[in-house]
């Protein structure tokens, strides 16, 4: 595809809510897992007693919980994030452990005690994971007869706050939110905290000020799927190990993007003539064009990564325009990547559901709101996806919808 091409892409792309920073150069520290299933792997791999699997199953409120901290436990991130140089200073007032859930995007709704009003604020809804995960959330609501009311920040967190001080001045019964800015959404979450009205926070959680649930996902697992599809594909390509990957992000602070850099850089660590660089931006053009002078100043670089979509969006197009053949790994699961994976333009992507994420979302304020202690934090499910399974998975993340369709109408 052309430039042409690369157009039509910019007037529907936008920039999702995450980036990065740090360079792939820095040494790496000793790592302290997530409280994901494989986190619980890692901690010595003790024996649970009999008195800890009672505490745990007394817990347990839906079959698709799979708990890695146990009910009754509180939740941290705070230590987890330091690891990667992000300060983060919030509590988790919920101490219903953690879980992955099993679910996928058939989640479950509790029936409301009585016609809650939920204020539902989003960083953005222009970009296609935050179209979904409005669209997901105001079904679910719908679904099950709650009030919502909607803020689209569209990036501005001033914006978010003035809707979050509205809401408390009308008396909201719970806000849903995820951060525009992961440190400024702090004072909105401390008066949330003094009006006593609970919050959840979904997709990456806020950085400073507390919540009482978070619905968030592995992204350090997101990022080390993605390098090891692309190692895989370059060893089946007998390559020696040795030479540039460029990678796209952004240039500033985002939990998820510093974690699924950290994930991706693991996979490489063996290999030291390989070095990893990134191609900063904000917008596909701007990765069209950063991957384009990687193109030419080393048209034998080893392959590339699209750390999140609209870094994929732009790297993919300028790889296509050179008619090169370069391997390209991606986070996330816009329907232009499932298109470049169906079509060989991408190695395949990890993939998460923004309709499952909004629906736990409301599944934790509910059920807080009925008064239910639950999971502090809840782990959505990630997925590889590859050519092989890439038109199931595209029904999964769009319901009602097939890539042939899509592709189709072009």
């Amino acid at each position: 595809m052309k430039k042409k091409g690369l157009a039509l892409l910019m007037g529907a792309a936008m920039v999702l809510a995450l980036a990065g920073c740090g360079s792939g150069g820095e040494e790496k520290k000793e790592t302290k897992v997530p409280e994901t299933k494989a986190a619980a792997e890692t901690k010595g791999g003790e024996e649970t007693t009999g008195a800890e699997e009672t505490k745990a199953a007394a817990g347990e409120k839906n079959p698709n919980f799979e708990y890695v901290v146990e009910a009754g436990t509180a939740s941290d991130v705070n230590d987890y994030y330091a690891q990667y140089g992000i300060e983060c200073d919030i509590t988790i007032r919920q101490k219903g452990g953690s879980v992955n859930w099993l679910g996928g995007g058939d989640v479950p709704l509790p029936e409301p005690k009585e016609k809650y009003t939920i204020g539902f604020a989003a960083y953005t809804t222009v970009d296609e994971v935050g179209a979904m995960y409005l669209e997901g959330i105001q079904e679910a609501a719908k679904e099950i007869g709650i009030e919502l009311l909607i803020n689209d920040a569209n990036w501005d967190q001033n914006v978010q706050n003035q809707a979050i001080e509205q809401w408390i001045l009308q008396g909201v019964d719970g806000v849903i939110l995820s951060p525009c800015d992961f440190y400024g959404i702090k004072d909105a979450l401390d008066a949330l905290e003094e009006a006593g009205i609970p919050v959840v926070s979904y997709d990456a959680p806020p950085n400073a000020g507390n919540v009482d649930a978070v619905v968030m996902y592995d992204a350090v697992e997101q990022g080390r799927l993605a390098g090891e599809a692309l190692l895989e594909a370059l060893k089946a390509g007998n390559t020696e190990m040795k030479g540039n990957i460029y990678y796209g992000t952004l240039p500033f602070t985002h939990p998820n993007a510093q974690t699924r850099e950290f994930g991706f850089f693991s996979v490489f660590e063996e290999y030291p003539d390989v070095k990893i660089e990134a191609i900063t931006g904000e917008a596909p053009e701007e990765f069209y064009s950063g991957m384009e002078g990687k193109i030419q100043a080393d048209p034998g670089m080893l392959g590339a990564w699209g750390l999140f979509s609209s870094g994929t969006y732009g790297m993919m197009q300028a790889i296509a325009a050179s008619d090169t053949d370069i391997l390209l790994s991606s986070v996330d699961n816009d329907r232009v990547i499932l298109e470049g994976i169906y079509n060989g333009s991408v190695l395949g992507s990890t993939g998460y559901s923004a309709i499952e994420g909004s629906r736990l979302a409301l599944m934790q304020m509910v059920n807080i709101l009925n008064g239910e202690e639950v999971p502090g934090i809840v782990y959505q499910t990630n997925t590889f996806i590859t050519k092989d399974n890439v038109e199931e998975m595209f029904e999964e993340y769009y319901a009602g919808a097939t890539l042939a369709d899509f592709m189709a109408g072009n």
